[in-house]
Order: structure tokens, then C-alpha cells, then sequence
């Protein structure tokens, strides 16, 4: 196990002790002041170049699913505690197409399409849950740590950020806060955004609601009734024949933005609005 870097472990205790208060119970964050989040990590490429910026979050405790009681989908109940006993750190924004393109040139793999809309610093669209994980192995390989997709429980951790209404900053919509159609952006319906448009959650984290679906590394069940409490990614030992993805994206309504949305499809499936971020593991707390 390699040892966590001095600095990360001084910005990961100094967040855990302004924000472990407030994710036990959740919803103690203040939206409109949230405690600072540290600076973003970013590893080195054994190839040259950057991995992604990644947020270390603390462990903690939340309740995930449908915890306002008002969603029809069995598949976001019944909420469930969840503890995370390990810190991670997770992708800033969603991974864009600079960042996928170098790693389709390093290894000659095909290029996703860009549905015409330009690549740079818009997020990777036309990925599979299949593309998604190789990325994250390649990074892995490239950095000497170990990267992968966020697990389901991790996902909705990191996008609620210590809070327990519909949406990170509200149960209100408002307006201009989320690419989704109807959320009263420039991109709405339309297209993807360039990541990092909207403000970020108290993580500091950005466009966890809306501007493309995110695969997680979960197979897809039904209900959380025999989810891990861990927050470790629910496997089927029989074979996984859907996985989940998570965040809403621009082409659909405000409801799929929700921070307990979930949405589920084949590993080679793909399109438009789906895409992904990154964990990265770290040490434990000590």
C-alpha cells in the first residue's frame, strides 16, 4: 500500500474536520457558506501530461435514495444509511475530451464522436461503461495509484456533499445552477456545457446535477433493500447485466437531476449524454 503524500494528507484532515460534523446527519451544510474544500490533487502521467483533478472527501455517514418520499422509482429506495469508512478522492469535474483523446492516442484506441458540438474542455460523451473503466485503468497504470469509477454510494456522497434535499443547493430548481432541459441555462436541451459552468457543490465539486449522465461501477438492483451499507459497488454474483449511471444531463427534465436519481443500461451502451468521472483510492484515515 503506498503511503499518502504528506500534503494530501494535511489538505484530507483539514477538510475532514470542517466538514465531518456536517455529513452526520446530512443536510447540516450551510449551501450558501460551505466550509472551503481543499486544493484539487492531479497526478502525473508516466506519459506525460495530467490526470484529472480530483477532490479528496473525507469518510463519513449519509442516507442515500429517495429521502423526500415523493419519487415513484423503487430503484432510488428505501433510503439507506451508508458508511463510508474510507476517504477517496474523486474527479473535480467529469472527465472532458482532452483528457479521453490522450488516452485514445496513447493506446490507438478510436476517438468517441462529438455529436458535433466540439471536444476540449466539454465532457466525454459516446463512452461505454466498458470505455469508462478502461480509462480508468490506463490512468492507473500511468500514475502508479489506484483509479476506477466512484461505487453508487460514493457517487450520490460526493454529489449531495453533505446535504439532503433534492437538488445539492435546494429542493428548488432556481435557475441557471444545472445544464438539464429546463433548467434555464444557454445549453439546455441543446448540448453538453463545458465542464466547471455552473458553481461547484460544498465539495467543490461540479455539474454533479445535470450536463451528462456518469457511469458508477455498480451492477444494477432493483431496490437498496440488500445494498452494502459499506458503500462498496453492488455486484451480482450471477453476472451483471446492467450497470448504473448517475447526475441527469442535459436532454432530460429537472426531476433526473435529483441527487438520489438513478438510471441504469447495458456496459456497451452509450450516447450523447453519458459520460463519467474518477476515483482515485487513498490511504485510510489514520
Amino acid at each position: 500500500m503506498k503511503r499518502m503524500p504528506l500534503s494530501t494528507a494535511l489538505l484530507l484532515t483539514s477538510f475532514c474536520s470542517s466538514v465531518h460534523s456536517s455529513v452526520e446527519p446530512p443536510g447540516d451544510i450551510d449551501r450558501h457558506s460551505p466550509a472551503r474544500p481543499p486544493e484539487p490533487l492531479r497526478d502525473s502521467l508516466a506519459g506525460g501530461g495530467l490526470a484529472p483533478e480530483l477532490m479528496a472527501l473525507p469518510s463519513g455517514r449519509f442516507v442515500r435514495g429517495d429521502l423526500q418520499g415523493n419519487s415513484t422509482d423503487v430503484d432510488e429506495k428505501p433510503p439507506t444509511d451508508v458508511i463510508l469508512s474510507r476517504p477517496f478522492a474523486i474527479g473535480v469535474y467529469e472527465v472532458t475530451f482532452d483528457e479521453f483523446d490522450a488516452f485514445c492516442d496513447a493506446t490507438g484506441r478510436v476517438k468517441p464522436d462529438d455529436s458535433g458540438w466540439g471536444r476540449g474542455r466539454r465532457p466525454v460523451v459516446n463512452v461505454t461503461w466498458n470505455d469508462a473503466v478502461a480509462y480508468t485503468r490506463w490512468l492507473s497504470e500511468q500514475t502508479g495509484r489506484v483509479y476506477r469509477l466512484p461505487t453508487d454510494a460514493e457517487w450520490e456522497y460526493a454529489a449531495r456533499a453533505g446535504t439532503d434535499t433534492r437538488f445539492w443547493w435546494g429542493d428548488d430548481l432556481g435557475v441557471d445552477l444545472a445544464n438539464c432541459a429546463g433548467c434555464g441555462s444557454a445549453w439546455d436541451g441543446y448540448e453538453t456545457a463545458p465542464v466547471g459552468s455552473f458553481q461547484p457543490n460544498p465539495f467543490g465539486l461540479y455539474d454533479t446535477a445535470g450536463n451528462v449522465f456518469e457511469w458508477v461501477a455498480d451492477c444494477f438492483a432493483e431496490t437498496f433493500a440488500k445494498a452494502p451499507a459499506d458503500g462498496s459497488a453492488h455486484e451480482n454474483p450471477a453476472g451483471c447485466g446492467q450497470r448504473v449511471y448517475r447526475g441527469g444531463s442535459w436532454s432530460f427534465p429537472p426531476r433526473e437531476v435529483r441527487s438520489a436519481n438513478r438510471w441504469r443500461d447495458f456496459p456497451t451502451g452509450s450516447s450523447d449524454d453519458m459520460g463519467f468521472r474518477v476515483v482515485r483510492e487513498l490511504d485510510p484515515e489514520r
